[in-house]
């Protein structure tokens, strides 16, 4: 186990068993769910053009070109791409899929809504967050919202810090997973250790995850002209407050 993980930790990160088991720990009506919450919050209409940052394996992405949108998903994970390339040829869907690191990764186009999502938003410290976030503003058309889900909020895990402190085993399918947490108060990031297990076969992985206050979500979001307009604690659109497990931040282009 670890307390240190280099800032780069998520060149690396998602592969091998750590993939399979997020492709298969959330089930597709979940994921539908939250899609039509998203179309509910960003008013796009079928035809438009919408950015998922970073993907992941492309739950969201499938689902919002399955409801008629052109999507653009980008992500620095080659095997998640690589999945989700044989299934945009397989099911012809419209998404354009690009592997890359997306604080170099250029954005072409414009775009009538984005989102970041599955604690994403926060794998940076602030100074390459502002690169990130810069990077998306300028992408979207004036109106457009830009909707960041995540559960590493300061205002979700501060009131909850001794359940994260606990060791805590997860299961998916055949898939066993261990997760150690240590939050580093001194530079508010919390590093996560993960033994994953599947029929003999043991692999470990770690990561970081700078943790940052609504209001300071709130203050970065606005130097590149977005204001929040709505915070949610689940898809069911009730009001985020102290202690909620997630937040989903809908924020507008001014």
């Amino acid at each position: 186990m670890t307390n240190q993980v280099n800032d780069n930790w998520y060149e690396d990160f998602f592969q091998g068993i750590n993939c399979e088991l997020w492709e298969n720990a959330i089930p597709a009506e979940v994921t539908k769910q939250e899609v039509d919450f998203l179309l509910s919050e960003l008013n796009v209409q079928k035809g438009q053009h919408i950015l998922d940052v970073p993907c992941g394996f492309g739950r969201h992405a499938i689902e919002f070109s399955n409801q008629g949108l052109n999507v653009t998903a980008i992500d620095i994970s080659e095997t998640f791409m690589s999945g989700l390339n044989s299934k945009i040829q397989s099911e012809q869907l419209n998404i354009t899929a690009i592997t890359g690191d997306i604080l170099v990764t250029e954005i072409k186009g414009k775009f009538s809504g984005a989102v970041c999502l599955g604690n994403s938003f926060g794998y940076f410290n602030m100074d390459k967050m502002k690169v990130f976030v810069g990077k998306v503003a300028s992408a979207l058309e004036p109106g457009a919202k830009f909707i960041i889900n995540s559960g590493m909020i300061a205002e979700s895990i501060l009131p909850n810090l001794l359940k994260y402190a606990e060791n805590r085993i997860y299961n998916v399918g055949d898939i066993s997973m261990e997760v150690t947490n240590i939050y580093h108060v001194e530079d508010s990031y919390m590093v996560s250790n993960l033994l994953l297990t599947k029929a003999g076969k043991a692999e470990q992985h770690a990561f970081k995850h700078y943790v940052f206050t609504l209001a300071e979500v709130k203050r970065l979001l606005k130097l590149f002209g977005l204001s929040i307009i709505s915070t949610y604690g689940s898809v069911q659109k009730e009001a985020y407050k102290l202690g909620d497990p997630q937040v989903y931040i809908v924020a507008k282009k001014d």
